[in-house]
């Protein structure tokens, strides 16, 4: 003999809560037994709390409230496999309520609705990215659905100090009051008022869950509720008295029938239950298509168009979003076919009327007859287990009832309140199906809704669901008739707990909320009232885990600090940093930091052992064997600290240099020649690509070519160079057209006049190689340690401010003011200027030194001879790039650019006027 499956503990619980609720011990056979609920169990996946954490990091922020809930379960599966699987003392599973990544989107925000819609609607693109028609929509209809909403708690002390209790009250109350016509709903929740909460299918069966999520650590705190409201304290709802004794100890199919519930298959037979399968199945489809055509017209009912009309609206195109598909009915009215006085529930034969499903709602049960309405037979789809059979031996204690589904509680309420059926009993169907048919509409056509206009039986199509037979309760067949005393409204109204003590009859929300009570929190995993925990990082890949950790401190920035920081722009964006050494190692750490993920290296040296102390992004690994490339080197290091998520390479490239000439070796070096032209197409194409610079390379002669490049290329640069004991960061400023483009209004002088200087403007001589005759110490970059991680960083806040302003590049400098003291600390930016952004000002130089520890910001106008930003300059290069760079290049004075800049003219003309001033008559000596 095989032991019966006993409930889950958490059952155990509520069911000694009902009692003690009621009223009623566990030993009184006196009074009426008490409807053993078996409540929902929470399985929420990874990716629920996974996309709920984007959604607080992104979306929510600092506000708690806002989030939509959505849950969904299954029909009743049958429990003997998970009975055997827990040997003879099985346990029967608590009905399960999934959560996934398409659970829960914030209300009014676009990307969380389409986040969260995704998965659903991905069927409904096709390959041309096209959006195909609603009938071939892939989704969860074999499912039933809860909703709710979720409160993502800001802080862990909040959330435990929380009364979980009025929670409950206030935010899942009101929707079941206004569902059971308690409350009158005025459109405030986004719906259409009234309307909107006729349709208990929508808001009997709920749910809604508070968490906290540590975003750092990734361990989430929570805890699931489903609510239903409960009769006050004494009364509970109860089978009928007057049906148990002619249901109790009644020997049905070789065992005994259980009290106060009857087997579907041994009141009706196998023939009616295959009749009631198909019947519903029929009532989904056609509620399937009519939601949806309603939807995709906008009407508020089910539509009556012609059959053109309907197939018409069948070809439009719709696009469904995750809250908008069609969901499973948990409720609907049965109508019984009739019984002839020489017949039984045991039909086996045709000849009948088949059975019928209705939907329902108020209307619909106020639309029938009296003699429908005696017949009528309340069904609800049973997630609840079905446990196997018992014998005619098993022992008395185990004619208990089954426990029934959680959803009845809300639909004997809704009966109760809103149908006005208190006090007298009524027939339920529990409705149990190890598996429900997902319904492609695609396969039945347009035809459709003409079928549902005709007859139940001419539009009758098989369901294809298991029945089961006489001694199988795995099928339809194993569905429960109920009788079921309804409670009177009053019994659902709980005694006031105002400081009078005594009822009061305002009609005021909060007072009509105040007189109900809803229960449904979860139990924990210790079988208690209480939340659960889950750590998310063993369930996520480390690249996950990286993915969201490097961005953190960003987006937590704009929670409160900076509201307007662009994280995806910087994210996208491409950077190039010509030179890895110190303040290339320093820039690419910091723009990691700041979010940026495509990063690209240009060196052509190799790691020493006297890089890695100074350089971050190198260790001694790198110096064996003569010296990785710094390059690929760096970019190597960079993957390995933030994750495969950065994209980042590195360019072996020799930056063609002023006073470096070429060419010069056997047969007319024209090999190395051609090496040199792919360097400079190379170097050429790089800049172009990317969407800024980092000009950070040793000398100065070596800044030269890409200084150009950027210029003619239009693509933002930001130098940064190092001295002994002082630095230097700036912004070169765009070229004349792009700021003429800016502005239409300004013509080319003035453009010329506000443009800002590179980093040659200063010079009176063209750059010249630096490395001739230089002893070591003269050759290296001799630098106090501590500057290159300051100006590093300083070029990179540059740069990061310089984008979030609305002109980037091409935003002024700051103004000089002639009542501002050089000597007032003034670090708070009051945006007024010009160039200020979200993120302060745009100065153009940032000068520091470790001497005095003094910073300034010099503001130095472009220069219209410059050897590397002059117009005549960059247009050289326009036309002639390589043979222009070549000739720079090898020009061991520099002449050569002085005359194409015109800054040789300018000296000689500067020497003129010099010349002028000192060229005194003997006379003036004598003034």
């Amino acid at each position: 003999m095989t032991s019966p499956a006993t409930p889950s503990p958490s059952l155990q619980l509520q069911l000694q809560l009902q009692q003690q609720q009621a009223g009623q011990s566990s030993s009184s056979s006196t009074k009426p037994t008490l409807v053993q609920f078996q409540p929902f169990r929470s399985i929420p996946e990874p990716t629920f709390f996974l996309q709920h954490n984007s959604i607080k990091l992104n979306v929510l922020k600092l506000q708690e409230d806002g989030l939509e809930l959505y849950g969904y379960f299954a029909s009743s599966s049958a429990a003997g496999a998970a009975v055997v699987a827990g040997g003879s003392s099985g346990i029967l599973p608590p009905p399960g309520m999934r959560f996934d990544s398409t659970s829960s989107y914030f209300k009014n925000h676009p990307s969380t609705t389409s986040a969260s819609s995704s998965t659903a609607n991905t069927a409904n693109i096709d390959s041309n990215n096209n959006t195909t028609t609603i009938l071939s929509s892939n989704r969860k209809n074999e499912y039933l659905r809860a909703v709710g909403t979720l409160s993502s708690i800001n802080t862990l002390e909040s959330f435990k100090n929380m009364n979980k209790n009025t929670y409950l009250n206030e935010f899942s109350l009101p929707r079941l009051l206004k569902c059971c016509g308690i409350l009158k709903s005025n459109g405030d929740g986004g719906g259409d008022g009234e309307e909107e909460f006729d349709n208990p299918n929508a808001h009997l069966v709920s749910t809604t869950c508070i968490l906290h999520t540590n975003l750092k650590s990734n361990i989430v705190v929570y805890w699931f509720a489903f609510p239903a409201l409960v009769p006050r304290p004494g009364c509970g709802i109860a089978y009928s008295t007057a049906t148990t004794s002619t249901t109790m100890d009644q020997e049905v199919s070789g065992g005994r029938e259980r009290k106060y519930q009857r087997r579907l298959i041994d009141a009706w037979g196998a023939h009616a239950c295959r009749m009631l399968s198909n019947s519903f199945y029929n009532f989904r489809v056609r509620h399937e298509r009519k939601e949806l055509l309603r939807r995709q017209r906008g009407d508020d009912g089910v539509p009556t168009a012609s059959a053109a009309a309907t197939a018409a609206a069948a070809s439009e195109d719709v696009v469904v979003d995750k809250q908008e598909e069609v969901w499973c009915p948990p409720f609907f009215l049965l109508l019984p076919p009739p019984i002839d006085d020489d017949d039984d529930w045991r039909m086996t034969g045709g000849g009948r009327e088949s059975v019928k499903c209705l939907p329902l709602n108020e209307a619909t049960y106020n639309s029938l007859s009296e003699k429908e309405k005696q017949d009528v037979i309340f069904a609800f789809v049973d997630p609840a287990a079905t446990p196997p059979r018992l014998s005619a031996s098993d022992a008395d204690d185990e004619n208990a009832p089954e426990a029934v589904g959680w959803t009845l509680r809300n639909l004997v309420a809704y009966i109760s309140l809103r149908l006005k059926l208190g006090g007298t009993d009524q027939t339920f169907l529990s409705y149990r199906c190890p598996f429900l048919r997902r319904i492609d509409l695609s396969s039945f056509g347009n035809s459709i809704m003409e079928d549902a206009e005709k007859n139940e039986e001419d539009s009758m199509r098989e369901s294809f669901e298991d029945v089961g037979d006489d001694n199988d309760d795995a099928g339809v067949g194993g569905s429960l008739l109920l009788d079921i005393a309804i409670p009177l409204a009053a019994d659902y109204k709980w005694p006031s707990t105002s400081a009078t003590g005594t009822d009061t009859n305002d009609d005021d929300c909060d007072t009509i909320i105040s007189s109900y009570r809803c229960v449904g929190w979860e139990l924990n995993k210790n079988n208690k009232p209480g939340p659960r925990s889950i750590d998310l990082r063993p369930l996520v890949s480390p690249a996950h885990l990286s993915r969201q950790a490097n961005d953190l401190n960003l987006r937590l920035m704009k929670w409160r600090a900076l509201p307007s920081l662009n994280v995806e722009m910087l994210s996208n964006m491409k950077v190039l940093l010509i030179g890895a050494g110190t303040l290339g190692c320093g820039v690419a750490r910091t723009l990691l930091g700041w979010g940026v993920r495509m990063i690209t290296f240009v060196d052509s040296g190799r790691v020493s052992y006297s890089n890695p102390v100074r350089q971050s992004l190198f260790c001694v690994d790198d110096c064996k064997d003569g010296g990785k490339y710094k390059a690929t080197a760096a970019a190597a290091s960079l993957v390995s600290i933030a994750g495969p998520d950065v994209k980042s390479e590195g360019v072996v490239l020799s930056i063609p240099m002023p006073g470096h000439s070429f060419g010069r070796g056997k047969d007319g070096g024209m090999a190395e020649i051609e090496a040199v032209r792919k360097d400079v197409e190379r170097l050429h194409s790089l800049i172009e690509e990317s969407e800024v610079v980092f000009l950070l390379t040793d000398t100065r002669e070596s800044r030269w070519l890409p200084t150009v490049i950027a210029l003619a290329t239009e693509t933002p640069l930001i130098n940064a160079a190092l001295g002994l004991d002082s630095w230097l960061v700036m912004r070169h400023g765009p070229p004349t057209s792009s700021l003429l483009s800016m502005n239409s209004t300004t013509n080319a002088g003035t453009a010329d006049r506000q443009r800002l200087g590179c980093y040659f403007c200063s010079d009176v001589v063209a750059p010249e190689n630096s490395m001739r005759d230089r002893t070591l110490d003269q050759q290296c970059t001799v630098t106090r340690p501590g500057l290159a991680p300051i100006a590093a960083s300083m070029a990179t806040e540059l740069m990061v401010a310089m984008f979030h302003h609305p002109l980037g590049h091409c935003a002024p400098a700051p103004e000089r003011r002639r009542d501002n003291n050089p000597g007032e600390y003034a670090p708070v930016d009051d945006g007024t200027d010009p160039s200020s952004s979200a993120l302060g000002r745009l100065p153009h130089q940032i000068r520091g030194t470790v001497v005095t520890y003094t910073m300034m910001t010099p503001t130095i106008p472009a220069f219209q001879s410059c050897t590397a930003c002059s117009d005549r300059v960059v247009e050289e290069y326009r036309r002639n790039r390589f043979d222009f760079v070549k000739c720079v290049c090898c020009d061991d004075d520099g002449s050569y650019l002085e005359e194409v800049s015109g800054l040789a003219i300018f000296r000689e003309e500067a020497a003129k006027k010099l010349d002028e001033c000192l060229d005194w008559d003997d006379g003036d000596e004598d003034c």
